[in-house]
């Protein structure tokens, strides 16, 4: 009975710590606006959830989350709708599940005080992202943060269902569910188990030896399921997503992408403070993060040492190789190398706090601690405690719904319905007038504005809207022009400008005659 009341106790516990951590996480969310990207996913859920499961028409982005996101965000619409709030919401509530799931993988199997340390450790790392870019990259739209659920999943199963037959099978179902939302759970998930299974494979003799060729195997499967998966959705007429466009970069480059990806780094970890305010309060936290990034760093050395040993867990040399599988790629690829690019390697944050909680954690958790353990826990309760503290003292600032929150307040009060607009501005102003104005997004091709390729449907450009208006960004020109939109439709009945949204009202319907969509 006594056990029985401990676990209730620790379940109901877990679960107020999960409330509280989502409100605080919903606020961190709410300190800035959503974005063209975020607008774009809340839009394809709801068409998702209302009669159009395979996204019929739609041109996502290069990732598309319709197996991860796009189903958590349908989810939180039965409760919201289509705003701007839910967006935070789904952010606030992706950043509790990786916190549950890497304490969980943490743990392992540990029990007692071990357990207890190794959840300080992952709380230690992830708790209190840093405000600014921090919050942006991890608690904003669907940007690759929510990527490492499904690859930690996977990993808690290879841990805790090791001694079961079929968990090779359900490895590979998890890693291909990731992956046809995301392929970076092919590069990142896959890759790294199938490598790491392989080298042991050749060093392990008997039972082991067959449990490591079969999940050499279920990393192979995975990717053939989540191509094969693509594959029917495009066959069946589902959505349309762009290749990325990613090659090898110049080995020339590479020490200069080394050095921002170090930046990145700086990012998600809370180390790095690219000059957002409250300054005091970025400074301490800087702090405070520089701790776990070093026990972090540690962890990760610690972990290839043991591997060139031999000695290595499974699951600790997965994740190793998994994190210098996201660097590497950041390194040498052309992917985008600056510090809102941190998103591309987001899930290196709560794979090293897994891999630190794993390797420091039995060492803090030593049955004769020599001094420098006793110091390491003090330091550990020490940090905890400071950032509990700021995580409930610290209310950052609300921002605006949206990045045209301006616009989208005019339109609505002009009562103003359908128009074409910059594609930054324009999935904006749909979701957060709550779907009472849509905008579908255009771009600047040449002398005139054309549909945008890229998190727009096909019924977006009919004309069968009677679009009577053109909003347009004067700081991104490439999204289209004034210049262009009047030699196109002729010169506006009016032109108000917004700060630094121009929004040109025409009598006619500018769908008429519109180019072609994608």
């Amino acid at each position: 009975m006594r056990a029985d009341y401990r676990k209730l106790l620790i379940g109901v516990g877990a679960a107020a710590a999960a409330v509280g951590l989502f409100f605080a996480y919903l606020r961190m969310a709410r300190a800035f606006p959503i974005n063209g990207d975020g607008a774009s996913n809340a839009l394809q859920a709801w068409d998702m959830f209302h009669g159009n499961p395979l996204l019929r028409g739609w041109t996502l982005s290069d990732v598309s989350f319709y197996s991860t996101e796009l189903i958590q965000y349908g989810l939180v619409q039965f409760f919201t709708g289509v705003t701007a709030d839910q967006v935070h919401v789904t952010a606030a509530i992706t950043y509790v599940l990786i916190i549950f799931v890497a304490a969980g993988l943490a743990r392992g199997r540990a029990t007692g005080p071990e357990a207890w340390l190794r959840v300080g450790v992952v709380l230690m790392i992830l708790l209190v992202p840093v405000p600014g870019t921090g919050y942006q990259t991890l608690l904003s739209s669907p940007n690759h943060t929510g990527t490492a659920v499904p690859m930690l999943l996977a990993w808690w199963v290879a841990d805790r269902l090791r001694d079961k037959r079929w968990m090779p099978a359900i490895v590979a179902v998890v890693l291909a569910w990731g992956a046809v939302g995301d392929p970076m759970v092919t590069f990142v998930g896959a890759v790294p188990l199938v490598l790491v299974s392989a080298v042991r494979a050749l060093r392990a003799r008997g039972a082991d030896r067959v449990q490591d060729l079969l999940l050499v195997a279920a990393g192979l499967v995975s990717v053939v399921l989540s191509r094969g998966a693509m594959a029917l959705l495009n066959r069946l007429g589902g959505f349309n997503t762009p290749h990325p466009p990613i090659e090898l970069s110049p080995v020339s480059e590479w020490p200069h992408r080394a050095y921002m990806t170090a930046r990145m780094l700086g990012v998600i970890f809370g180390t790095h403070r690219p000059g957002w305010h409250p300054p005091a309060l970025e400074l301490a936290l800087s702090a405070l993060h520089a701790v776990g990034f070093l026990v972090a760093l540690v962890a990760v050395l610690v972990t290839a040492r043991r591997m060139v040993r031999g000695t290595a867990d499974r699951v600790d040399s997965i994740l190793a190789v998994a994190i210098a599988c996201d660097l590497g790629a950041e390194i040498v690829s052309t992917l985008s190398i600056d510090l809102m690019a941190a998103r591309q390697i987001s899930p290196v944050l709560p794979m090293s706090a897994v891999l630190a909680a794993r390797v420091v954690g039995p060492w803090l958790a030593a049955a004769e601690p020599a001094k420098a353990q006793r110091w390491g826990r003090r330091i550990l309760v020490g940090v905890l405690a400071a950032l509990t503290l700021s995580l409930v003292a610290y209310a950052p600032p609300k921002a605006p719904d949206s990045e045209a929150q301006e616009v989208a307040d005019f339109l609505e009060q002009r009562q103003l319905r359908y128009g074409i607009g910059a594609y930054w501005a324009s999935n904006n102003i749909t979701v957060t007038t709550e779907r009472k104005v849509t905008v579908a997004p255009v771009t600047g091709g040449g002398d005139r504005l054309v549909p945008f390729c890229w998190q727009s449907k096909r019924s977006m450009y009919d004309a069968s809207h009677d679009a009577r208006f053109v909003v347009l960004e004067l700081d991104r020109p490439f999204y289209g022009t004034p210049e262009q939109a009047t030699a196109q439709f002729g010169p506006p009945v009016e032109r108000h400008d917004l700060g630094k949204y121009a929004v040109l009202l025409y009598d006619v319907n500018l769908l008429a005659n519109f180019p072609p969509p994608c």
